[in-house]
């Protein structure tokens, strides 16, 4: 919806969509990790050729700026009532703040080839060629934001659906939803000198990289409550310290963050 713009008082939740440039393009994740454990069987050709597979266990973690994740909510619902309108959509994109998840270890495989290309005396000259696949599920979700601060263990959530998302989205109750996964791609291929001195082979050369990471843009609800119990649904703080729990005051949920997701982007490492 369209960005808050009165200087006192609530406003009215925004039910119509408005188009925004999307602050996720052009962020960079802070720390993005994979770890892999794996076993290798080759066949050699020649003494020259090497064709290669790996098997084994991967997991991951990633952690950037809330905007990479498009973190949204709703501030300054003005209802009279304990929640949010069916048709009411985000107002709030937070960019100060971090998010960072762990998947669980799953199966990993990768394909290669290695060869000399050149040899002369004890001097070589190699390449090498591999790409690597996995599709672990996100274990653990954290949400470091004043605001709207939570974790999720084993997120669920909506895949091609727009805003509004559902009133039970969060809940228990959420239908639709799907386990947040991460499609795992790696392209590696190198170019090597080494030089054979008895015992030792010293070596120099390049190497180029590149990963990408698809989560379908899955998008994640805050934890919360499917009926109020103190008046409210979530732990957000009241962002104003002004808070009002008396059951049908009017902007009863003004100053506390309302319907907060986030979107699982496609990232691509950058070339190295």
């Amino acid at each position: 919806g369209a960005k808050p713009t009165t200087d006192t008082g609530n406003s009215a939740a925004p039910s119509t969509r408005t188009a925004r440039e999307n602050p996720a393009y052009g962020r960079h994740m802070q720390d993005a990790e994979m770890f892999t454990n794996a076993a290798c069987m080759a066949l050699n050709i020649w003494d020259r050729f090497d064709v290669f597979c790996t098997l084994g266990a991967t997991s991951g973690y990633l952690k950037g700026n809330s905007a990479s994740f498009n973190l949204v909510g709703l501030f300054g619902d003005n209802e009279n009532q304990k929640t949010v309108k069916a048709e009411s959509v985000p107002n709030m994109s937070f960019d100060q703040s971090v998010v960072e998840l762990y998947t669980d270890t799953t199966f990993a495989w990768s394909v290669g080839a290695r060869a000399a290309l050149w040899e002369c005396g004890c001097a070589t000259l190699g390449a090498s060629f591999q790409y690597a696949q996995s599709k672990p599920k996100v274990e653990e979700l954290n949400v470091l934001c004043n605001a709207a601060e939570f974790t999720i263990n084993k997120p669920k959530g909506y895949v091609g659906k727009e805003f509004p998302l559902d009133l039970t989205a969060g809940t228990d109750a959420a239908t639709g939803t799907k386990d947040a996964s991460i499609d795992y791609h790696e392209w590696q291929a190198s170019l090597a000198l080494s030089y054979r001195l008895n015992m030792f082979t010293p070596y120099i050369g390049v190497k180029w990289s590149r990963a990408s990471f698809d989560a379908d843009t899955i998008r994640i609800a805050q934890p919360k409550s499917a009926t109020a119990i103190f008046d409210t649904t979530t732990l957000n703080p009241t962002i104003a310290g002004a808070g009002d729990v008396k059951t049908g005051a009017e902007g009863q949920l003004g100053d506390t963050m309302q319907i907060v997701s986030l979107q699982l982007n496609k990232m691509k490492s950058r070339k190295s």
